[in-house]
Formats: C-alpha cells, sequence, structure tokens
C-alpha cells in the first residue's frame, strides 16, 4: 500500500466516525494534516499520530 493509498484509508475512516460525532469534511482534514504535520516533525507512530486524530475531534464536538 502506497502512502496516498494509506493515507485515503485512514481519512474514509475518520469521515466515517466524524459523521457519527456530526462534523463536518473540512475540519476532519484540518485536523489530519494539521496532526500529520507534528507527527513528521516529531517522528510519531501511525498509531500515536491518529490517536491524536480522533482525539481532537472529539474536544471539537465536547
Amino acid at each position: 500500500m502506497t502512502n496516498d493509498e494509506r493515507s485515503a484509508a485512514e481519512l474514509r475512516g475518520l469521515l466515517r466516525f466524524a459523521q457519527g460525532l456530526g462534523l463536518d469534511e473540512a475540519i476532519v482534514r484540518e485536523i489530519y494534516e494539521a496532526v500529520g504535520r507534528e507527527a513528521m516533525m516529531t517522528g510519531a507512530s501511525d498509531d500515536t499520530r491518529m490517536a491524536e486524530v480522533r482525539k481532537r475531534m472529539l474536544a471539537v464536538v465536547e
């Protein structure tokens, strides 16, 4: 799986999660891209990165 394919699959999963939270796609993409940039700088693992994205999505709806 290429990086683009993995990113697309991750984003699809996050968008399904977001629907349940009532978040729109633009917010999800913004969070996903911001966390991705931060993860690249810190060397965070994929699991850590995705957990942070979900955490921020939940924080937006609280």
